[in-house]
């Protein structure tokens, strides 16, 4: 069987299960790029750059988490379908200082692995 990918630049409608939000009839889709594993191999090397030796584990933390954060602002395009209150936020950035832990590494999770992002894409 082969292995089918899915390009760095292409977008990707993908609906999270979060909450049965798939089994909605009005779901939230987040549209994102698959991140291959060069990618995040350089956002690796990137909190290594910027830890530097010797640093402590706060100072690594941090670090990770702000990479983190630039990798999902950089992947995902926008978000259709998430709501604070009765205002709809599309903005990733905002998406990502707003949602739950939860819903924000699934989304992680799915843009970095093949399998995940499929089951989650939106069909047609």
């Amino acid at each position: 069987m082969a292995i089918v990918s899915f390009d760095r630049d292409t977008l990707v409608d993908f609906v999270p299960e979060y909450g049965g939000n798939r089994n909605s009839e009005d779901p939230c889709v987040v549209r994102l790029k698959f991140v291959p594993y060069s990618r995040v191999q350089e956002y690796s090397r990137l909190i290594a750059a910027s830890a530097g030796a010797g640093s402590d584990a706060v100072k690594t933390v941090r670090l990770s988490q702000s990479v983190q954060k630039r990798q999902f602002v950089e992947s995902v395009s926008e978000v259709c379908g998430y709501y604070i209150g009765e205002r709809e936020v599309t903005d990733p950035d905002e998406f990502y200082e707003s949602a739950d832990t939860e819903l924000v590494t699934e989304i992680i999770r799915a843009m970095e692995n093949i399998g995940k992002l499929s089951q989650g894409q939106r069909k047609n």
